[in-house]
């Protein structure tokens, strides 16, 4: 990923979390709408990645809307064959059908999940997917 658009997706993420932590709606959504454009400017292009799409999806309030990003991030990830981000995306999607009481959907997702992180080293991501499968079951 290009660093200059990695750091800047970074810096809209911390800067929408501080918005969020001072209640501060209206920096929150400008910052949003900087990163939208972001994701928008690189959609398709070289620099496009799961990590704009990713986090555009994290900090969009509508779930349908989310997943949506997170189905874009996917594409992109599969297309890159990284397992690493496959999974998190999986589970987040997971999260966000668990929340629109989709439970079919948060399997077929976690399960997804479960199964790229697998490839991967990262430990808390595959416990928090073993957690959220036992709550299905």
């Amino acid at each position: 990923m290009n660093s200059k658009i990695f750091k800047q997706v970074e810096s809209f993420a911390k800067n929408m979390m501080d918005a969020a932590g001072r209640d501060d709606e209206k920096s929150f959504y400008d910052f949003y709408n900087q990163l939208k454009c972001l994701c928008d400017e690189n959609n398709g292009k070289k620099n496009d990645h799961p990590v704009l799409w990713e986090t555009l999806a994290d900090f969009t309030d509508d779930c349908e809307e989310s997943i949506l990003f997170y189905k874009q991030a996917y594409q992109i990830a599969d297309k890159l064959k990284e397992n690493e981000y496959k999974a998190s995306i999986q589970f987040s999607l997971a999260q966000r059908y668990m929340e629109l009481s989709q439970s079919l959907e948060a399997k077929g997702s976690l399960l997804k999940a479960e199964k790229f992180a697998s490839y991967t080293e990262d430990e808390e991501l595959k416990r928090e997917i073993a957690e959220m499968l036992k709550k299905l079951d």
